[in-house]
């Protein structure tokens, strides 16, 4: 004879919370990617989902938490990419693996503009990301820090803080990417030309830090 299953109530709120949660972080994610940061307000995310602005501000607390969930979203989208590179890091040398993981934070900006904008730029007036989010969102270059420290117990750079490097070579960048996707470059090999410059220039500096 069968046994009836239970009914766990709190285990099937829980559930349909979370269900509900990841269905309006998709409408909002749709809505970054095709309409821009503008089309972020809580009401149009509820709409496209079909449910009350109260929802939503009870799921997610209103437009910042919805906004830091996009915001920690896009940084697992380039942790994504830079996983993508680890086959080809695995094969080549540490100063080689400083220039793959570079070019994979640039193709990641282009390729996510409305992302990279809510996660690095001012996409959404007044949002700050918690120091929680931000301490994951740093967690997210841990491959290229492990490129600088493979460079530095290689001999291939001087001993210096790999974390440090790896943040210079962020700086540089993220002028270049942030430039690029604002529209400042005349020409559309420019931000190319500036990319090689920049990761040279970065690496030379950590070459001989006394210049």
């Amino acid at each position: 004879m069968n046994k009836a299953k239970v009914v766990d109530f709190r285990q099937e709120q829980e559930d349909l919370r979370g269900a509900l949660r990841q269905g309006m972080l998709d409408a909002a994610s749709r809505l970054l990617v095709e309409e821009g940061p503008a089309a972020l307000t809580v009401r149009k995310v509820a709409e496209a989902v079909n449910c009350s602005t109260t929802l939503l501000y009870s799921i997610f607390g209103g437009k910042d938490g919805l906004s830091n969930a996009l915001y920690l979203e896009g940084c697992e989208r380039l942790k994504r990419d830079f996983a993508a590179a680890e086959p080809e890091l695995a094969q080549t040398d540490a100063l080689q693996g400083v220039w793959i993981c570079a070019r994979a934070y640039l193709d990641y900006a282009r390729r996510n503009p409305a992302y990279y904008q809510v996660m690095f730029g001012d996409a959404i007036a007044g949002f700050i990301p918690p120091l929680a989010s931000r301490v994951s969102a740093w967690g997210t270059f841990t491959p290229l820090i492990r490129q600088f420290e493979r460079c530095m117990e290689q001999g291939l750079l001087p001993k210096s803080s790999p974390t440090a490097a790896a943040r210079l070579l962020w700086a540089a960048l993220h002028g270049i990417a942030s430039l690029e996707l604002k529209g400042f470059y005349l020409k559309k090999e420019h931000p190319d030309a500036l990319f090689k410059s920049a990761v040279r220039a970065v690496l030379l500096s950590l070459q001989d830090p006394e210049t």
